[in-house]
């Protein structure tokens, strides 16, 4: 005889439950499908260039991201949570020079990325801005400063006792620097140049500034060169810096000191995570300006703080994401400095210095250290823009085996702003300005950097 088996009776909650986890499982399809935005590109032109316009709903709040590839070189713009919209063209054929196409398509499905791939000619790659377009659904990505750049005659100007000399779209240029004598000059070859004719010249009869002249020189790796001079009537300091896309030449007695115009963001380091450090905080003053006792300010730790603050403003302005060791007066330890990078998976590390001398007003001068061999481009990039800007004595890119670089496992470098305990250049870093021509050189330097090598960071 068989046994009597029980009859089990569903729970009643059950129901409701199959009921509930349905609906959250279909509104969550439908989230996900919301976050999705349709996307549609074409290419316009627009002054000084071309713009691609991206079609979307609320397209000026999609996550764009930007970086370059070599061999072919390319400019790469990801848009995040967005899909291409049914009959959208792979290929944009464009006629602008430098240019040779544009190339949309879906990257990947899962999370969904539409990638912009624009094909370019040569290095370096154009400036860009992320700008609205004519309606919410519309946003701009306007390049500028496309093939080589025709040089125009340089704009000169008297501020105070300085005078400024500016050269209309060259910032995005390569530049070779330096000086001359007898008589006093400064001269940048730029790569990608070009002439209307083979020589120009402006003389002026009064000033600083006796001529500005510029010349063709010889064609490197398939560019044209030129090279511009400033001639001037008495040997006086100069800086030489990009703003906005001009490349300026400041003379004067002091042309460090000038306060610097509004900053111009393009989104150059949207993507990037970048770690800022000021060196010292807390307990640990750094150097200081004499070393008593007691100790007398002004103290590295305040100034580098000033920096670091001033840099990791424009590294965002910039788009990146930034974090930074420290963010007031604490002590941080060597450690946690470096690991603060590596945690991040950071493509670039920045450590900001005051350097100092057992003798004071014994030296003076810029240099940035590096540790390991990826980080030399970095640190000649960032020493280049530092020294152009600032006017200080170039005591060049040195390695050595600081604890914050050595452990540092993406490309990191040590920044020696300038020697606190020299009377001169004690009186640049007291100047607010100063310090953010330093800030402004050192991003200069990491966008370059970045630019060049795009795929570099922590391992």
């Amino acid at each position: 005889m068989c046994a009597k088996g029980r009859l089990r009776r569903e729970p009643r909650w059950r129901p409701l439950f199959t009921a509930l986890l349905c609906a959250m499982l279909t509104l969550g399809g439908l989230r996900a499908s919301w976050a999705v935005s349709s996307v549609q590109v074409e290419v316009r032109p627009a002054e000084g260039g071309l713009a691609l316009a991206v079609r979307a709903p609320n397209a000026g709040s999609l996550d764009l991201r930007s970086f370059t590839l070599d061999d072919p070189p390319r400019l790469v713009f990801d848009l995040a949570d967005a899909a291409l919209a049914p009959g959208q063209l792979g290929v944009l054929p464009v006629a602008t020079a430098g240019i040779a196409q544009v190339r949309v398509g879906q990257f990947q499905a899962e999370p969904s990325v539409v990638r912009l791939v624009v094909d370019l000619d040569a290095f370096p790659a154009p400036a860009w801005q992320w700008a609205t377009g004519e309606s919410s659904d519309e946003a701009l990505i306007v390049l500028s400063g496309l093939g080589p750049v025709d040089l125009k005659p340089a704009a000169v100007k008297g501020i105070g006792e300085n005078t400024l000399i500016r050269f209309p779209g060259a910032a995005r240029l390569r530049r070779r620097a330096g000086t001359l004598e007898e008589p006093p000059r400064i001269y940048a070859d730029l790569l990608g140049a070009e002439l209307p004719e083979a020589l120009c010249r402006q003389e002026f009869a009064e000033g600083l500034v006796r001529e500005v002249r510029m010349g063709r020189q010889e064609a490197e790796e398939g560019k044209p060169v030129a090279r511009i001079v400033v001639e001037l009537r008495q040997d006086v300091p100069h800086v030489m810096y990009a703003e906005g896309l001009d490349l300026v030449v400041a003379v004067g007695p002091q042309p460090w000191a000038m306060p610097a115009p509004p900053y111009q963001a393009a989104g150059g380091l949207r993507g990037k995570r970048i770690v800022v450090d000021p060196g010292h905080g807390g307990k640990d003053i750094g150097a200081p300006a004499l070393p008593g006792p007691p100790p007398q300010p002004p103290f590295e730790k305040d100034l580098t703080l000033d920096i670091g603050k001033r840099l990791a403003a424009l590294c965002r302005s910039e788009g990146a994401e930034v974090t930074m060791t420290r963010e007031d007066d604490t002590y941080v330890t060597l450690q946690r400095r470096a690991a603060i990078a590596n945690e991040l998976k950071a493509d670039v590390f920045v450590s900001v210095h005051c350097n100092s001398h057992a003798s004071p007003n014994a030296l003076e001068g810029t240099s940035v250290y590096y540790d390991h061999a990826h980080s030399i481009e970095l640190a000649r990039l960032v020493q280049q823009e530092m020294v152009a800007a600032l006017g200080t004595v170039d005591k060049h890119v040195r390695n050595a085996n600081f604890a914050v670089i050595r452990r540092t496992r993406g490309p990191g470098v040590l920044v020696e702003t300038a020697y606190i305990n020299h009377e001169g250049d004690r009186e640049r870093l007291m100047n607010p300005n100063f310090r953010e021509r330093a800030a402004r050189a050192i991003l200069q330097g990491v966008m370059q950097f970045l630019s060049q090598n795009p795929e570099q960071g922590s391992p």
